[in-house]
């Protein structure tokens, strides 16, 4: 299958890059407000505000699979198109929400349409070279992180307007980039080349597979560990920051703002100077060590100035190694089955996404405040110590 390989123009990847960043945007503009939104209109409690913010993770883990394995069968373009629908319908109800039954339903429903990235990786996987691979995964991380940079800003400055304006905002964005989509995407998998994906297997079959093969099962397992240790700051870092350093509810934003700015600058420009110049596994390995630095530093540090430079540390680390472990899976993963691993790979981020703030919630308030950032810390150097250990 050496020539799975499709040769395409770069305005493909262009074009996938704007729908995953407009997209995130309108993911980035409702993030903010769910828990206020809850809790004042609906009366939910804390527990069930967290419950709530962990459900769109958990539909994510659910149809990541799915959703990546179907795009192997039909295609990139039919799965991408479906889930934007289902994002749009999404944010509607979530601006239509009257109870919170409801507001529940619109997030999940997100998540299942929110699934679909696993396509979107699979069709960088389509039009680029493997040695170009972790330039392409890059773009869809800069896509994230813009969004987060400016999501929350936008949403901050909507749900003035009621928490309904920023759900009605978000869904137009979205509708925005099923249009583009529609429009303007090609489809990146020729029809011979679903008949095969389709004839290899069920998805946990996939799973049971890729686990077996030693470099595929193990950098599945490590992109589980540096989305669980770094989704510990998820929850926790706002309460650090509000309780122990004295920052304001919007000095927060502006943090986060922060860290979104640095790793998008770091996965769209410096992987791409970066990965020109060292292996995947290499960038992998550095970006580990710089995750951990900034994880452990983060309770110690409350200054502004030192605060912004840990974070750039982490910020850094993150837009190093994310793209790279994408890169090495990708590069190890059968060509037939691209869709079907980045799809488990994504379901496996999701499971991280839903366990690490639980984690980091509970020994914040259990054991100390300084914890969550210590074991992310640990999390990520176990992640490193297998790198060196089991990818050289």
């Amino acid at each position: 299958m050496a020539g799975y390989f499709v040769p395409m123009k770069r305005t493909p990847l262009a074009i996938i890059f704007a729908i995953t960043f407009i997209d995130l945007l309108g993911f980035g503009i409702v993030i903010p407000i769910i828990p206020s939104y809850a809790g004042s209109s609906f009366e939910a409690s804390d527990v069930t505000v967290g419950f709530l913010v962990a459900s769109f993770s958990f539909a994510q883990l659910l149809f990541t699979p799915v959703w990546g394995r179907l795009s192997d069968r039909y295609g990139r373009r039919p799965i991408l198109l479906f889930g934007l629908i289902l994002t749009v319908i999404s944010y509607v109800l979530f601006g239509l929400a009257s109870s919170l039954p409801m507001l529940f339903f619109s997030r999940l429903l997100g998540g299942v349409g929110g699934a679909n990235i696993s396509a979107a990786q699979a069709y960088i996987s389509d039009v680029t070279r493997p040695e170009d691979r972790a330039k392409g995964m890059g773009l869809i991380g800069a896509a994230f992180g813009l969004g987060f940079v400016f999501g929350p800003f936008i949403g901050g400055m909507l749900v003035q307007y009621g928490y309904d304006v920023p759900g009605f905002a978000a869904a137009a964005l979205s509708a925005v980039a099923l249009l583009t989509a529609a429009f303007a995407l090609p489809e990146s998998l020729p029809s011979a080349q679903r008949g095969e994906a389709a004839a290899s297997g069920i998805s946990l079959r996939l799973l049971i597979e890729a686990l077996r093969r030693p470099k595929i099962g193990m950098l599945l397992l490590l992109f589980f560990l540096i989305t669980f240790g770094y989704a510990n700051i998820y929850a926790t870092f706002p309460l650090i920051s509000v309780r122990e350093f004295g920052y304001s509810d919007r000095e927060v934003g502006y943090l986060f703002g922060f860290i979104g700015i640095i790793s998008a600058a770091t996965q769209g420009g410096l992987i791409r100077l970066l990965s020109s110049r060292f292996h995947e596994r290499e960038l992998f390995l550095a970006g580990a060590m710089l995750t951990a630095v900034g994880l452990v530093l983060i309770p110690y540090y409350h200054g502004t100035v030192p605060l912004l430079i840990v974070l750039a540390v982490l910020s850094v680390g993150t837009g190093i190694m994310t793209p790279s472990c994408l890169g090495l899976i990708s590069r190890h993963a059968d060509a037939r089955q691209q869709g079907g691993v980045l799809g488990i790979n994504q379901a496996l981020g999701a499971l991280g996404r839903v366990l690490g703030p639980i984690w980091g919630a509970f020994v914040f308030q259990a054991i100390g405040t300084t914890w969550p950032f210590l074991t992310g810390g640990i999390v990520l150097l176990l992640v490193f110590i297998l790198i060196r250990r089991t990818l050289w």
